[in-house]
C-alpha cells in the first residue's frame, strides 16, 4: 500500500493535554548501537568529524544493560505503547537484536516493537529469526533503487538486487512483521521513483518516497541537503513553542544515557543513566520536569538541541494552547 509516513502515526493518538504528566512513557526508542554501515550524506551518524566535534561515543549496548532496562521497564504502572529497538546507527549491527525484540515481548512492557534497518545485513538465515522473534514491523529504508545511488549517496559499493532479494525472502514467511519500506527522495526522477515502486510494492505492507528527514542542531549542519520542504513524511511544517515528544517519550542510547527525544544525535540533553538509576526514577526526576517546564514556559531555546530543532514542526501533536494548564499540572506532581 502506497503511503505517506505521517499515516502511520496519525492512528488512535491520545490528546497529551487530558493525560499529562504520565506515570509511564508512551513511547520509548531503546537504540542498539549507533555504528551503522552505511555513511549517507543527509544523517548525522555518518559525519565522523561532526561527531567528534560534539564528543559522541560509538558503541553496542550490552545484554547486562539492555536486561536491566527490561527489568525497569517493569516497575511502571502499564506496558508501553511501544518501544523502537532503533535510533542513530544500524541495529542489526548488534547480534542480539532478534533476542532483544524477543525479550521485551515476553516480558510484557511493551504493546509493540517497531525496528528501522537499511537492510543490508538481511540474510535468510537472519530472516529466519526476524520472523519469529515477535517484531510488529521492520521499517527499511532504501537509500538508492540502484547500485550507483548507494555509492553516490551512502558511500558504499553494494549488491541491490540481493537487498531485494533478502527483503522478497523476509516477506514470504509466514510469521513475520509487517514491512514498511521507503525511500528518502535526494532529487531522484520519476524512472528511479518508479523503479523504487517496482521491486518493493509487491513485499511490503506499506510503502512510501519520504522527504529528507531534518534532525536537531541545524546551527551546526543542514541534514536536508538544502531541499529542505514540508517534513519528511508528508506533514505541512508547522513551527511550535513546546516540543510534544517532551512529555510522552524517553530514549535511552547504546551506553545507557537517557534523552528526552530521538532526534537528539549530539547527546545535549541527557536526563540520567539507566546504568546506574531507575528509568521509572529518571522519569519522575527533577531534571526532566525542569526541561519539559523549559519547554512548556517557552524556553526551548535554552537547549542547544532544541533550539535550531527541525523536527519539531513535523511533530502531530500540538499543546502550544494547552501549556499553561499543563504546566500546572506538572508542577502539581512535581518532586522537585
Amino acid at each position: 500500500m502506497r503511503i505517506q509516513g505521517c499515516d502511520l502515526r496519525n492512528k488512535e493518538r491520545v490528546k497529551l493535554q487530558d493525560v499529562v504528566p504520565l506515570d509511564t512513557p508512551m513511547l520509548m526508542y531503546l537504540e542498539p548501537t549507533n555504528l551503522c554501515n552505511l555513511e549517507c550524506s543527509f544523517c548525522p551518524t555518518a559525519d565522523r568529524p561532526l561527531l567528534r566535534s560534539v564528543g559522541r561515543p560509538a558503541g553496542i549496548m550490552k545484554w547486562d544493560l539492555f536486561a536491566k532496562i527490561v527489568d525497569d521497564l517493569k516497575q511502571f504502572p502499564r506496558p508501553l505503547k511501544m518501544i523502537n529497538i532503533y535510533k542513530d546507527g544500524e541495529p542489526l549491527l548488534n547480534q542480539n537484536l532478534p533476542e532483544m525484540v524477543r525479550y521485551l515481548k515476553e516480558a510484557g512492557v511493551t504493546e509493540k516493537v517497531w525496528m528501522k534497518t537499511n537492510g543490508l545485513l538481511l540474510t535468510p538465515a537472519l530472516n529466519d529469526r526476524l520472523a519469529d522473534c515477535g517484531l510488529d514491523m521492520i521499517g527499511i529504508s532504501v537509500i538508492a533503487p540502484h547500485d550507483t545511488g548507494y555509492e553516490k549517496t551512502a558511500h558504499k559499493k553494494i549488491n541491490y538486487n540481493s537487498l531485494v532479494a533478502n527483503v522478497w525472502d523476509l516477506h514470504r514467511r509466514k510469521t513475520r512483521p509487517q514491512i514498511y519500506v521507503k525511500m528518502a527522495d535526494v532529487g531522484f526522477n520519476q524512472d528511479e521513483i518508479d523503479k523504487f515502486y517496482r521491486n518493493f510494492e509487491p513485499i511490503s505492507d506499506y510503502i512510501a518516497v519520504e522527504n529528507l528527514h531534518g534532525w536537531s542542531r541545524t546551527d551546526l549542519k543542514d541534514f536536508t541537503l538544502g531541499k529542505a520542504t514540508d517534513t519528511f513524511d508528508g506533514l505541512p511544517n508547522k513551527n511550535k513553542i513546546v516540543c510534544p515528544w517532551t512529555l510522552y517519550q524517553m530514549t535511552i542510547n547504546w551506553n545507557g544515557t537517557v534523552q528526552p527525544c530521538n532526534e537528539d544525535w549530539s547527546w545535549a540533553n541527557i536526563m540520567g543513566d539507566a546504568s546506574k538509576e531507575s528509568l521509572v526514577d529518571i522519569w519522575n526526576g527533577k531534571t526532566l520536569r525542569d526541561f519539559q517546564r523549559m519547554h512548556l514556559e517557552g524556553r526551548r531555546a535554552e537547549s542547544k538541541a532544541c533550539a535550531t530543532c527541525w523536527q519539531i514542526m513535523s511533530q502531530v501533536d500540538d499543546v502550544d494552547v494547552y501549556r499553561s494548564q499543563i504546566l500546572e499540572r506538572l508542577n502539581g506532581t512535581s518532586h522537585s
